[in-house]
């Protein structure tokens, strides 16, 4: 018999490390340098994520009880997102970060694998799981450490590669 395995919070938590990882020992100055994810800077990069963590608890709530949630629009959520928290410094951004995925590891913590695994979530025309987010929240965040982790190698520069 094979077993397959659930994504788990602890993953979770070591995406969200990861991306942390890869900014935090920049200098304060760099994280608002332009065109590091598209025109984004690491600020703004990072204001993206956490407008969407803050939603992403938001939405669980109201599914939790069972009202309806639609997906906001990329275009909305990134518009608003930077001028939100771009003007955060570097160690409130990591607390923010930290404790936006908190929120989220406590709710999805206190389900059983059961519980993650069924499809339950009402979004748009869209049913998911708990670990379909969880899965998307993975992925965003190791895709955004990527891409700041690929502009510091390609600055080929002391202070982006500390």
């Amino acid at each position: 018999m094979v077993v397959e395995a659930r994504s788990e919070t602890a993953d979770l938590e070591e995406a969200r490390e990861k991306l942390i990882q890869s900014f935090s020992s920049l200098d304060e100055s760099l994280l608002g340098r332009p065109d590091v994810i598209g025109e984004w800077s690491v600020k703004a990069c990072l204001a993206h994520i956490i407008a969407w963590d803050e939603w992403v608890e938001i939405a669980l709530e109201a599914l939790d009880a069972e009202q309806t949630v639609d997906w906001p629009t990329e275009h909305a959520m990134n518009d608003a997102a930077p001028s939100r928290w771009t003007s955060l410094g570097i160690e409130e951004l990591v607390r923010t970060l930290r404790a936006g995925r908190g929120l989220i590891v406590g709710r999805l913590a206190a389900m059983t694998d059961e519980e993650r695994a069924e499809p339950r979530y009402t979004i748009g025309e869209k049913t998911i799981s708990a670990d379909d987010f969880i899965d998307g929240f993975v992925e965003h965040d190791l895709e955004h450490a990527g891409q700041i982790r690929a502009w510091r190698k390609a600055q080929d520069c002391i202070e982006c590669m500390e």
